[in-house]
């Protein structure tokens, strides 16, 4: 069992091993903005801070007979996950418990949405929350640039819902994959996946592979120099046949005006997307920002 697992039903179990989907999302968002340990990651919803992972797990727990096949998060066993836990966690989760015990359903949910404002750009419910002095100070917080501009973005250490957390706080309205083989092991990022949850949150999702490198062409590559190699390589010869591809990205971008381009590493500089956005940023008739995040 994952870590993180623990400490949701850790969480359920110390608020009286059943909570409702809402309280349990909101609980788990505070527990870890109160602790400053990520064991869930967050990005803006329909109802405010979400993750992804934790209906994953949900689904993973259900399954292993850890939790009820209920619409909502309740235990079904005895077990103290609470007792499995490092002593700091089981000392920060009771303490939580004692300052937030009492609060529930829209209570909760105002506590929220007043002191994590930015997680609530994407909310269907927020003016029926807030007063129109407190919507009109949250709103302040949030990004609604429409600015023309390129992002990159790898996901290579992060979760699907930090990697959706920063497409969102960075108000992008499409994906463009440009892996040759949008596969992979970890959750969320293989196409099928990675192109559902981006209609999720309305973002459009678009797979270029012909931009992509082949795997072949990365094999044996061993440190920051072999890869520079391999990106001269793809800068002078594989990219100017991929004119089609190109004008394909301009096209997005004058659709969408913020866009992102998507592979696997962390580090721009490391992965052939910044080629990518190089030579777009060079085009003199493309009046564009570019940014890596």
């Amino acid at each position: 069992m994952f870590y993180r697992q623990k400490i949701l039903l850790s969480l359920v179990e110390i608020f009286g091993g059943k909570l409702s989907n809402t309280d349990l999302e909101k609980l788990l968002f505070l527990f870890c903005r109160t602790t400053q340990q990520n064991h869930y990651d967050f990005f803006p919803y329909k109802y405010g801070p979400f993750s992804f992972m934790s209906y994953y797990d949900k689904r993973k727990l259900t399954e292993r007979g850890q939790l009820k096949d209920k619409e909502y998060f309740e235990l079904n066993t005895s077990t103290s996950y609470l007792n499995k836990l490092k002593p700091k966690d089981r000392i920060s989760l009771r303490s939580f418990f004692m300052h937030t015990f009492s609060l529930r359903g829209e209570a909760l949910v105002r506590k929220v949405y007043l002191e994590y404002p930015r997680y609530i750009v994407k909310s269907k419910i927020v003016k029926n929350i807030l007063t129109q002095e407190e919507y009109a100070r949250a709103s302040s917080s949030w990004n609604l640039e429409t600015e023309n501009t390129l992002f990159t973005i790898g996901y290579e250490g992060i979760t699907i819902d930090q990697y959706l957390c920063q497409l969102l706080f960075n108000n992008i309205n499409a994906l463009v994959d440009i892996r040759k083989n949008p596969f992979s092991r970890k959750h969320g990022f293989s196409q099928s996946q990675l192109e559902k949850y981006m209609a999720k949150v309305g973002i459009e999702y678009y797979h270029l592979p012909e931009l992509g490198i082949s795997s072949n062409l990365r094999k044996g590559l061993n440190g920051r120099h072999s890869y520079e190699i391999l990106f001269e390589y793809y800068a002078s010869t594989i990219l100017p046949e991929q004119g089609q591809a190109i004008n394909e990205i301009k096209k997005l971008l004058s659709e969408h005006r913020r866009i992102a381009l998507t592979c696997f590493e962390a580090e721009y500089n490391m992965c052939h997307r910044y080629k990518v956005a190089e030579l777009l940023d060079s085009d003199p008739n493309l009046n564009i920002s570019v940014h890596h995040i």
